[in-house]
């Protein structure tokens, strides 16, 4: 297996993954397998540290729209909100609540 091909075999799972997850579908067998997977790359020198979180991050902007970041910000104010009793946010449609 090439370089490309393998990063696009990654790229893919990771995708796949990611999909599953913005639907609810929790698969922890596919997400370690993946993470087996990728790990194999970097000790056989198909991929580096930096490339392998570049994928991840690409494939996380093209499933949810935003970086994982930005996401994980817009997930811990909704957690802050909700604790806190916050209805003004919680009142924002879970569409509009996406976008913030």
């Amino acid at each position: 297996m090439d370089k490309q091909t393998f990063i696009n075999s990654c790229y893919s799972q990771l995708a796949g993954i990611l999909k599953n997850a913005k639907n609810h579908q929790k698969n922890d067998k596919q997400k370690h397998r993946t993470e087996g997977f990728i790990q194999a790359g970097k000790v056989l020198g198909l991929i580096s540290n930096k490339e392998a979180i570049d994928l991840m991050e690409k494939a996380h902007f093209q499933v949810f729209d935003e970086s994982i970041e930005s996401r994980k910000s817009r997930k811990a104010t909704l957690k802050e909100a909700v604790a806190r009793g916050d209805d003004e946010y919680i009142d924002i449609p879970a569409y509009a609540r996406n976008k913030i």
